[in-house]
Parts: C-alpha cells; sequence; structure tokens
C-alpha cells in the first residue's frame, strides 16, 4: 500500500484567525512554541502552542512544517472519481463542511465534519474503481439523530439542506437541539 498523499496550507492562528497569518518556529530552542506573524499586528500575543491546533483538525490531517512555517496536510484526493461525485464534495465544501479522505483498495471514505460540537459530521463510502457514490451517513450533532442513505442521489439529498454550522469550535449551548436546528436551516 502507498503511503498517503498530502496537500499542504498553511496553519491558521487558533488566536487571530487572519488568512495572512503564518506560524514559524520561535526564537527559542523549544519545538512546542509557534510565533504567529500577524497577532502582534492585532494586539494579541505572538506565541503559540501547535497543540491548540490538533483539535480543530479534521480526521486524517496531519501538522507539520514545510519551509519554515507550520502546514496542515490534508489527503489529497484520490484519482478517477466521478464528476459527480466531485460536485457532491463541493457542495459539502459550500456548506462549511471539512472534507477529507482516505483512500483504500475497494473503496475510498469521505470524511465529513462541521466546525463545534453540534455541527454535522459523517462518512461517504466511493467506489475505488468506479469512482461512485455508494452511500453514507449523516450525524446531526453529537448525540443528535443520524440518517443513512444508499446511493449517489440519496446521499446528496442528505447533504444538500444542510445550512453552514453556527457552532463554534468550542461552543457552550445549553442543548445540542439548538445547534441542529440551526444546521437544519
Amino acid at each position: 500500500m502507498s503511503a498517503t498523499k498530502y496537500t499542504w496550507q498553511p496553519a491558521s492562528c487558533p488566536t487571530c484567525h487572519d488568512p495572512e497569518a503564518r506560524l514559524v518556529s520561535g526564537d527559542s530552542d523549544r519545538t512546542d512554541i509557534m510565533i504567529c506573524t500577524r497577532c502582534p499586528h492585532h494586539g494579541g500575543p505572538s506565541y503559540h502552542a501547535p497543540r491548540a491546533l490538533l483539535g480543530e483538525l479534521s480526521a486524517g490531517q496531519v501538522l507539520a512544517m514545510r519551509d519554515d512555517i507550520l502546514c496542515v496536510g490534508t489527503p489529497a484526493v484520490p484519482e478517477g472519481l466521478s464528476k459527480y461525485t466531485l460536485g457532491l464534495v463541493q457542495l459539502a465544501q459550500s456548506k462549511g463542511i471539512r472534507a477529507t479522505w482516505t483512500a483504500g483498495k475497494r473503496t475510498h471514505q469521505l470524511h465529513l465534519s462541521c466546525v463545534g460540537p453540534h455541527g454535522a459530521s459523517g462518512h461517504i463510502a466511493v467506489g475505488a474503481h468506479s469512482g461512485r457514490v455508494l452511500r453514507g451517513h449523516i450525524t446531526y450533532g453529537n448525540d443528535g439523530p443520524t440518517v443513512h442513505a444508499e446511493g449517489t442521489t440519496a446521499v446528496r439529498a442528505l447533504i444538500a439542506p444542510l445550512s453552514p454550522s453556527q457552532c463554534p469550535p468550542y461552543c457552550d449551548a445549553q442543548s445540542t437541539e439548538a445547534c441542529v436546528q440551526r444546521s437544519l436551516g
């Protein structure tokens, strides 16, 4: 089995969330401290621990240094997917759902997750040889209902009505139901 291929993007700063921010190694000999290039411009602290980013990663994502910048590696999209399958992935991403892949010999798994504990999450199985969606399931919140679907049209029907999750990463909502209703629109 071949090693997983990743696409790399700079990690976002957990404090300022500035799209231009880069987390670089500090002037210290400690590898667990990074310096944000933009936090001082926003009046925030410039030192950060990379482990603070681990909770924000989707399934399969990894952290690594690339050209002296802390980057998030996302498993690359498998080859041979149908246009309909790629369109389904784009639909999920347009709803604010993070999509990461685990490639397999018979099926590829597309892991779906929203930011925050009450957002929708799930998996979609895609045939490795056909590139077509086989089945999927979506769970609405941590303890919300899980809905299963078989076939491409039924899986698309699970994702289409979702609206972008309004649940923040460290949501303090009193109930899952409140966030689920927001995610269902």
